[in-house]
């Protein structure tokens, strides 16, 4: 349990390591070659299940099931542990299944260690003490927990097809989805950086009051500039010729962002703007405010997505909501009684917590079908407001 515990720790911190970015250009590599300064690959396949892949001499004293051979009563440069590649990859699936190639060498490389130094630790008696039984217990609690929490999540993964397809039938809302073009209108002008001295200058308040009304009239033109291309939008103009207007009035230099932002379903449009999927096809909508801009939607056509295409998403929706169910009453605060004379009043309520993964249910205790855009299609975020 002890050698469990500390490679748990262990694989977390390997596993960080793993995901660091790598920020330098990697030099040309032959392919037929190993790279400068990697590890030699291992063939698995070319090793027998029953073959010794960890022989770690001077350590008599070890668990039964990872040791082929152990001669705990020879002499000490006559005992020794033998792991098998068998054993070895039970122990590697238990602590991290489908472990790679580099995971497994550097727990290989820090197993017969942890051997060692536990077969030292027993010579002295620490695992006969209270404080080490006490750990011991609560890291059996722990790891309880877990293997609990990972059968929960295997078996709310097993969504039935029936349930797939009927949450599909009870949300058609979730599913409609419209071709859309969007004009983005920022709120601010970006102005051109004044020319000062060479020294600086304190700004005075007449300064701060100056810059205070010529914002606020910025802002006043862009709202009129704004509400001129909603009208000419439902008069039937052209999108991308009003987008570019509205970034020429803006003083944005560059490309204008794509009017032309493809199919969307109500989740994967801004809550405020939602109400544009309300409208038929070949209408407007009002002008939209938010906090960086003005936002003209055009609906194009509207669809309801296939159920092939929303499978995936109505599969994970539904795990994850099974998985929550199925963790609520364990996340629930217990009935317990704590005696505050000893633990003192207790402290500022904590978030409700949530099963792993799992999103809070929607209107009526229904969750909310997630809209992830298929690989290669991700929608543009809405554009943001140009800096000053």
């Amino acid at each position: 349990m002890y050698v469990r515990h500390f490679a748990v720790i262990l694989l977390a911190s390997l596993a960080i390591g793993q995901t660091a970015p790598n920020q330098a250009t990697p030099p040309a590599v032959n392919p037929a070659a190993p790279a400068a300064g990697a590890p030699a690959k291992g063939n698995e396949s070319q090793v027998a299940p029953d073959a010794p892949v960890i022989t770690v001499p001077g350590v008599c004293h070890t668990p039964a099931s990872h040791a082929k051979t152990a001669a705990a009563a020879a002499p000490k440069e006559d005992c020794k542990t033998v792991i098998t590649r068998s054993q070895f990859e039970a122990l590697a699936n238990a602590l991290q299944p489908n472990m790679n190639a580099q995971t497994k060498r550097r727990l290989a490389d820090v197993y017969p260690r942890l051997l060692l130094m536990a077969q030292e630790a027993r010579k002295r008696g620490l695992e006969d003490k209270p404080a080490f039984k006490e750990v011991v217990q609560f890291n059996r609690l722990q790891i309880l927990s877990q293997e609990l929490g990972r059968t929960l999540k295997e078996e709310a993964d097993n969504v039935p097809q029936a349930d797939i397809e009927k949450y599909y039938k009870d949300n058609p809302e979730a599913f409609e989805q419209a071709t859309l073009l969007r004009i983005y209108v920022p709120k601010d002008k970006q102005e051109e950086p004044s020319k000062v001295d060479a020294e600086a200058k304190e700004e005075t308040a007449e300064d701060t009051a100056k810059d205070s009304a010529k914002q606020k009239a910025n802002e006043e033109a862009m709202k009129t500039t704004a509400d001129d291309i909603q009208k000419r939008a439902m008069a039937g103009e052209d999108f991308d010729k009003l987008q570019k207007e509205a970034y020429t009035a803006a003083g944005i230099q560059g490309a204008p962002a794509p009017t032309n932002i493809g199919k969307m379903t109500r989740n994967q449009i801004p809550v405020n703007q939602r109400s544009v999927l309300d409208l038929k096809a070949g209408e407007v909508s009002q002008l939209l405010t938010e906090p960086n801009g003005y936002y003209i939607y055009k609906v194009v056509s509207k669809e309801t997505k296939p159920l092939d295409q929303a499978h995936d998403e109505i599969r994970t929706t539904l795990a994850q909501q099974r998985l929550q169910d199925a963790m609520a009453k364990y996340q629930q605060e217990t009935k317990a009684t704590l005696n505050e004379a000893y633990f003192g009043p207790p402290g500022p309520a904590m978030p409700p917590r949530m099963g792993p993964g799992g999103p809070p249910p929607g209107p009526g205790g229904r969750p909310q079908p997630p809209t992830p855009a298929p690989a290669g299609t991700a929608k543009p975020a809405p554009p943001q407001a140009p800096q000053q």
